[in-house]
């Protein structure tokens, strides 16, 4: 019997993704969306249906219907891949760094160099980090200073970061902190007040807890406490490594409760990064302390505490939690998340957790609850695809 169940299961996942290829493949020179949505469309064909035969149809519309060139060139190129952006590239240089592919992420860099996209502040982060991993300090230097010349707008902290954490850590204390001095020339206050994190770090890997608690505190500029989002991240970070935890849940609690909704690119075109607010990242972070400490109603607590003051919730929270909800066992949990997700107006579960919730289900052998959530599934996607098509 459970095997049976277990093959009508298989066969309606087959069945969806044929539902889908369908959906999206039938009458492609007949399109019934708006051609505004062409885009839209040929994306989630690529990214949600992983049918590149259709998208690619989809794509030579763009050509063949008047079609505004802008919107068309976007549609295209949603298909062909023409040019690979910056972020593209950062993630093949991410790879071969993560791989000790060092020279091949170079090569790559100084391609970019001489031909578009340019590099931005993520690629020398990326770059200056593997190679003060490797103990090339000289080359991590030429390339920070590189980097100084060549970026417009120059204000992030990672390259310094990175260099200042290899001196400290070769006990060159003089050139990590004449680093830190020249950062404060050329940025703004709330980044440096993150690049002082690194400072903090190392006087409590150093065992100097009260000198680290002195600067975090004096960085902050409020006794300890922020509620910028993008400045309070590192120091929480590095107050639960050095198991300050009562320090952390109060930085973060401060956070919340004083919680301002993101400045975004309308306002402040130049500093969209400076996010006041708090994203998956940080949200993560705690909900993962939770759950490492065993106290899952703790995380489900903050997770409620999260959304009713974030006007938009992230995604990826949710996610994180109901499969890590899935994985310890906690099924009931998980499925009360899901249903309060179900709920919300600005953002809907994600296939990963769709995923995570049918693999929990099928492990506690409850075959019908992993088909019915295979439907709701099938459902989520259909619906897209309808009013792609409307």
């Amino acid at each position: 019997m459970f095997s049976t169940k277990i093959a009508k299961l298989i066969f309606l996942a087959k069945t969806a993704k044929s539902c889908f290829f369908l959906t999206s493949s039938s009458s492609c020179t007949n399109v019934r969306c708006p051609l505004s949505m062409l885009g839209h469309r040929v994306h989630f064909l690529i990214n949600e249906v992983s049918d590149l035969d259709s998208a690619a149809n989809h794509a030579r519309l763009a050509v063949r219907k008047r079609l505004n060139p802008e919107k068309a060139l976007f549609t295209c190129n949603a298909m062909l891949l023409i040019k690979p952006d910056i972020a593209a590239c950062n993630l093949i240089i991410k790879s071969h760094c993560e791989e000790g592919r060092l020279d091949n992420a170079l090569r790559l860099y100084n391609h970019l160099l001489r031909h578009p996209p340019s590099p931005n502040h993520k690629t020398y982060d990326l770059l200056t980090k593997a190679l003060v991993d490797a103990g090339m300090m000289d080359q991590a230097l030429e390339l920070l200073l590189r980097g100084r010349a060549e970026l417009f707008n120059f204000q992030q902290p990672g390259m310094y970061m990175n260099l200042i954490g290899g001196f400290l850590q070769q006990g060159n204390l003089d050139m990590a902190y004449q680093l830190g001095d020249d950062f404060k020339t050329c940025s703004i206050r709330n980044k440096i007040t993150v690049l002082n994190s690194v400072f903090v770090e190392y006087l409590f890997k150093q065992g100097n807890d009260e000198k680290a608690m002195e600067l975090y505190r004096n960085s902050l500029n409020n006794d300890g406490f922020t509620a910028n989002g993008h400045v309070g991240h590192p120091y929480l970070e590095v107050l639960l490594k050095y198991g300050k935890k009562t320090q952390a849940w109060a930085l973060f609690e401060y956070m919340l409760d004083n919680y301002l909704f993101p400045l975004r690119r309308v306002t402040f075109p130049n500093n969209y990064d400076e996010c006041i607010g708090l994203g998956d990242e940080t949200v993560n972070l705690m909900l993962n302390e939770c759950i490492k400490e065993g106290k899952f109603s703790d995380a489900v607590n903050i997770l409620a505490k999260s959304k009713a003051k974030l006007k938009y919730f992230p995604v990826g929270a949710y996610r994180n939690l109901i499969t890590k909800l899935c994985h310890n066992a906690r099924l009931s949990e998980a499925e009360s998340v899901f249903d309060e997700w179900l709920k919300q107006e600005f953002t809907k579960p994600d296939d990963a957790t769709y995923t995570s919730l049918i693999h929990a289900y099928i492990k506690a052998e409850r075959v019908e609850d992993a088909i019915e959530t295979v439907n709701q599934l099938m459902a989520a996607k259909l619906r897209r695809v309808t009013n792609m098509c409307l």
